[in-house]
């Protein structure tokens, strides 16, 4: 599965994280922390910078995840399901 090694290091260190990065947005890529970072964005550009577009974790680093809800998939509105 895409990303689970970068998922497992980020909840096996998430309270060493939380303790000098709450709020800022984590960027792993395999099983290495390559920095915190203000936005999305910004991590986003450095992982292109440090490893090229390859497969990376930005997560925001908070105490619990974050549920995304997107309407336009629960209405019916939009289908994700591939064509």
């Amino acid at each position: 599965m895409t990303l689970e090694k970068e998922l497992d290091y980020f909840n096996q260190h998430r309270d060493e994280l939380l303790k000098h990065h709450a709020g800022s947005f984590a960027l792993i890529v395999d099983d290495e922390f390559l920095g915190a970072f203000t936005t999305e964005a910004e991590a986003y550009e450095a992982g292109l910078r440090r490893v090229g577009n390859r497969p990376l974790l930005i997560k925001r680093v908070a105490a619990e995840d974050e549920i995304v809800r997107v309407p336009a998939l629960t209405l019916g509105v939009l289908d994700a399901r591939s064509q």
